[in-house]
């Protein structure tokens, strides 16, 4: 019974979205911070599924509530044909870390 009650109050949970800044076409509200990661912040890229793939700095833009939960607006340098190019991506806020880069 306890165990039901948790889980219940838990599905009720809201996650922690600040400052609503837009929103998408479709009507998703788009916002500034969820938890530490806020618009503008450098964070380490880490693919929890693809544990092979190198670790990757990416600049955080607007973070929203995605189908498979909270989810992050990001730019990640990727090489491309050779040249390194600034491409968009959405990925989970599960697969960012705060960034181990010192800001000079």
């Amino acid at each position: 019974m306890q165990r039901s009650q948790l889980g219940a109050f838990l599905d009720r949970l809201k996650p922690v979205f600040r400052d609503q800044i837009g929103q998408h076409a479709n009507g998703t509200p788009l916002y500034r911070a969820y938890t530490w990661i806020e618009a503008g912040a450098i964070a380490t890229l880490l693919y929890r599924a693809a544990p092979a793939l190198p670790a990757r700095q990416a600049r955080v833009l607007s973070v929203f509530n995605g189908p498979a939960g909270p989810t992050a607006d990001v730019e990640v340098e990727e090489l491309v044909r050779g040249r390194a190019r600034i491409c968009p991506r959405w990925v989970s806020v599960r697969n960012l870390h705060p960034s181990t880069e010192v800001a000079a």
